[in-house]
């Protein structure tokens, strides 16, 4: 069974709302791809961009291909754009269930691209060479050892991973944990205030290779192991671009509806989508602006600059 072998990250049917509207009757629609630096500028068919080789194919004993990842996404895919084209496109309210695809929409383009996939591979793989350590300490430790060892085990303990389990999941974290991972995130972000906002006007948004950001406008001010943007903190800002006219926002701060985008806007949270790509952004016009590249200053109130002599 060779079909479905290339899978797109970014899909395919998403991107098409970026392509160029000045391409050439007759030609094949296409998107500008930028490298991260907004170098090297080039014509590419959403077809031909963000895709991998069996990404999400789960790998069957005697060389099967099983597929359910593949299809289960596309089809919120093409539920989600259905939604874009229609609903959010005419600036519409939103039904629950609209609501809540969206969201999944949302938790799936956080969950499903390789940075994602490296990122757990990392933390897991941390963890099994953890068990690893543990499974060569057990070869050559006394009973005394192993019972000590085994005292510092907390009372009424969840049941705990199986090597097997924690090798699949540093190996294959997509295929092991993404739906769990998209559902429970997924829920979540139902709770949160939603708007779009929107532009008619300029270059608009982009978007990227990584275009759900978690950014924390407040994160600066908090010691550094408190920076990571998270859900608990009522700052926390989840931007998703849908098309070069509209991002959704989802945030903890009131925020919600269709709500006109002014230009500087426009240019911050481009700055945000740029900043959180791995290698390419994508927009509709061969255009970039300064603003998407600056870093920006560091605040005179930042936890680093009031705590000069604090470990880092």
């Amino acid at each position: 069974m060779a079909d479905h072998k290339t899978q797109h990250f970014i899909p395919q049917s998403y991107l098409r709302a970026w392509c160029d509207q000045n391409t050439p009757e007759g030609q094949e629609p296409y998107v500008w791809l930028f490298s991260s630096d907004g170098s090297n500028p080039r014509r590419k068919a959403p077809h031909n961009i963000f895709h991998e080789t069996d990404l999400y194919t789960i790998k069957l004993p005697g060389g099967g291909r099983d597929l359910v990842l593949e299809h289960g996404l596309a089809q919120l895919e093409s539920e989600f754009v259905s939604i874009r084209d229609t609903k959010l496109r005419s600036l519409e309210p939103l039904e629950p269930a609209e609501h809540a695809l969206l969201c999944a929409f949302v938790a799936a383009m956080h969950a499903r691209t390789p940075a994602r996939r490296d990122h757990f591979a990392e933390q897991w793989g941390k963890v099994l060479a953890m068990a690893d350590q543990m499974m060569e300490w057990e070869k050559t430790a006394t009973l005394e050892q192993k019972l000590a060892a085994a005292s510092l085990s907390p009372p009424n303990q969840e049941r705990s991973l199986t090597y097997g389990e924690v090798k699949a999941l540093a190996e294959k974290p997509l295929q092991t944990s993404m739906v769990l991972f998209i559902k429970e995130e997924a829920q979540l972000l139902t709770q949160l205030d939603f708007a779009v906002f929107t532009c008619n006007n300029g270059i608009g948004f982009i978007t990227s290779d990584n275009p759900c950001v978690w950014s924390d406008p407040e994160a600066y001010k908090r010691p550094p192991y408190y920076q990571t943007p998270a859900l608990m903190y009522e700052s926390i800002e989840i931007t998703l671009p849908v098309s070069p006219h509209q991002i959704v926002l989802l945030n903890r701060r009131g925020v919600s509806g269709y709500i006109p985008a002014p230009e500087k806007w426009v240019d911050e949270l481009n700055r945000r989508t740029r900043f959180n790509c791995t290698e390419y952004f994508v927009s509709n016009t061969n255009t970039t602006r300064p603003l998407w590249f600056d870093p920006g200053t560091e605040p005179d109130v930042s936890w680093k600059k009031r705590n000069p002599d604090a470990p880092k």
